[in-house]
């Protein structure tokens, strides 16, 4: 099984997932003919996309050893630990550094782009010179990103990540329908007009609660 199917639609963002990871995987066919590989990328968009699985089916994809930072501390323990993931990434290179919840490192308010944080980060990833450690990251809010570390040279890819439509919502209905137990005419397309714009999450929730009403009325099907 590939690691991108774990992605339901989204068939765009896949192809360019994919077209990274083969990056990450065979870099002298691309440092062959000149070209440098990339040094990061960030997925941003509303919560309930998919970021993180689509973050962690790359990780997966690529076959790189992966360190993760989350905000799980604060003040001047996070910003070690923060060190301390970019010390280990470089140490195991080839590998890659994940950013979870990137414009979560910093409580700061839009206008304070010069948070610790964020500048310990953009000195960790401009310490990686040289260094085959690939920036991966995520984020719901990126103007809350100061642009100078969006720049190119630290995020070389910046994918927005919007709620399915169309096709890609209609597959992704498909998928939390599965192994349920539906009327058979049901009609999926009206679904997906109807929940159009919503995200992964919430489509799965709303299927969800369908199943769980049917349940209380002791309806044979859903």
């Amino acid at each position: 099984m590939n690691e991108f199917d774990n992605i339901i639609g989204y068939t765009a963002v896949k192809a360019d997932l994919e077209q990274i990871c083969d990056v990450l995987r065979h870099p002298t066919a691309y440092t062959k003919l000149g070209a440098s590989t990339p040094h990061g990328l960030l997925l941003h968009g509303e919560p309930g996309v998919g970021k993180t699985l689509m973050a962690t089916s790359l990780i997966a994809a690529s076959g790189r050893p992966s360190f993760t930072c989350r905000k799980d501390q604060s003040g001047g323990d996070f910003l070690k630990s923060i060190r301390e993931t970019f010390a280990q990434a470089k140490e195991n290179a080839p590998s890659i550094v994940f950013l979870d919840d990137l414009d979560k490192f910093s409580n700061c308010d839009i206008d304070l782009p010069d948070a610790e944080e964020y500048v310990t980060v953009q000195s960790c990833i401009d310490d990686l010179t040289d260094c085959e450690v690939f920036v991966l990251a995520t984020a719901n809010n990126k103007r809350k990103l100061p642009r100078s570390l969006l720049r190119a040279g630290r995020f070389d890819r910046v994918m927005e990540i919007t709620a399915p439509h169309g096709a890609d919502a209609e597959k992704i209905i498909r998928h939390y329908l599965a192994g349920k137990n539906i009327v058979v005419d049901l009609d999926v397309k009206l679904i997906a007009r109807m929940m159009d714009g919503r995200s992964c999450a919430e489509l799965e929730t709303v299927i969800n609660a369908a199943a769980v009403y049917a349940g209380a009325e002791r309806a044979e099907r859903i």
